[in-house]
């Protein structure tokens, strides 16, 4: 495991959860004590490191978890695929399109080797849900989706962290949590063809900015409104408040506040958030409600299957270049060109099961 921040409140449980199928040989850190607090986390003996180099180079490791800031952790994935080690690292995939291809052609160098890059929203049951509904035909022709993320991000963990708050990457937050979105979009609705965005700061705290109004059109015609902004000051919740409109069925102030998506089509609607989705034709309303298993754990079972079995991945670095590649867009878009096609990314040949070598 490379980090002792992320890995050990998201990675580390669902490591611990699958028990055998992973076994964890050494954490590093750049701080021994933290590397010494995940290494405890898990039945010994486990090596803690502060040198990365050291750590790579540990006998008999078949695989790195690369949990580390975003520039850094395309150094580490470098140095991992160049050692020829089967790769499970964080999105985004790198700091830009261009290092993400250098990344990628390091990793062709080793084509039985198995890169992942994480992205729980590939895992996002709901997004799935609203997908099949769409291809069942049960809106009609898809035309327009209004998709707002509103994320009061001072008041979370993630704004705690040094490298965030003063981002020497494109984006900030909007690169850092758009991805998720792109993700999610791209599972329910297909290839982004165009885009074009405006950016704006809001608060300086959330450099270089935090706002963004976009405009997507999707390979297949439909036209969707991407809204994002990070710079929402909280809301105070009491608890049995929110209990009480749950129970009275009266939480749509609060879920509104936070955004409510909706997918339009010729016969009907979709509205959805994290755990629901309702189908809305004429009169007639139908909740789905949406339960999944730990999103985290998933990716891992996933990345396993690739490197014992050969499947291929549903997180693969080409689908994570894709959402980088529009984000990218959309940034440079809000620079001042009309609209911006995201970068090409060309088909992947996936090697027969039998090619791989067996790990």
């Amino acid at each position: 495991m490379l980090g002792a921040g992320f890995s050990r409140m998201a990675h580390a449980p669902a490591l611990q959860r699958l028990g055998a199928a992973f076994r964890v040989a050494g954490v590093f850190s750049r701080t021994r004590e933290k590397a010494e607090a995940v290494a405890r986390d898990f039945p010994g003996p486990v090596q803690v490191f502060t040198n990365l180099e050291q750590a790579l180079a540990m006998p008999g490791i078949e695989a790195v978890d690369v949990a580390l800031p975003i520039l850094p952790a395309s150094d580490a994935i470098a140095a991992a695929l160049g050692r020829g080690l089967h790769v499970f690292s964080e999105k985004p995939i790198a700091e830009s399109v261009e290092r993400a291809r250098a990344l990628l052609s390091l990793q062709a160098a080793h084509p039985d080797r198995v890169w992942c890059v994480a992205e729980n929203f590939r895992f996002w049951e709901t997004a799935w849900r609203v997908r099949e509904l769409i291809g069942a035909g049960e809106i009609g022709t898809p035309i327009l989706c209004h998709y707002p993320t509103f994320v009061p991000i001072k008041s979370s963990q993630w704004f705690q962290t040094g490298w965030r708050r003063t981002p020497e990457y494109d984006g900030g937050f909007l690169l850092d949590g758009g991805v998720h979105d792109i993700a999610a979009l791209r599972v329910m609705l297909g290839e982004v063809a165009q885009v074009s965005a405006f950016v704006r700061g809001v608060d300086p705290a959330l450099p270089p900015a935090d706002t963004m109004a976009a405009s997507l059109a999707f390979e297949s015609g439909l036209v969707a409104n991407y809204s994002v902004t990070y710079a929402l000051e909280p809301v105070q919740l009491k608890p049995w408040g929110v209990v009480k409109a749950l129970l009275s069925g009266a939480e749509r102030p609060i879920r509104d506040h936070f955004g409510r998506k909706h997918i339009l089509g010729t016969h009907g609607s979709l509205f959805f958030m994290q755990d629901r989705v309702e189908l809305v034709r004429g009169l007639k309303r139908t909740v789905f409600k949406v339960r999944s298993r730990d999103m985290m754990e998933q990716q891992f079972e996933d990345f396993r299957a690739g490197v014992r079995e050969g499947r291929p991945l549903r997180n693969s670095p080409q689908e994570a270049l894709r959402d980088l590649a529009v984000i990218e867009a959309l940034l440079a878009s809000a620079r001042g060109e009309q609209a911006v096609r995201p970068a090409r990314v060309d088909p992947v040949t996936l090697l027969p099961s039998a090619a791989r070598s067996p790990s």
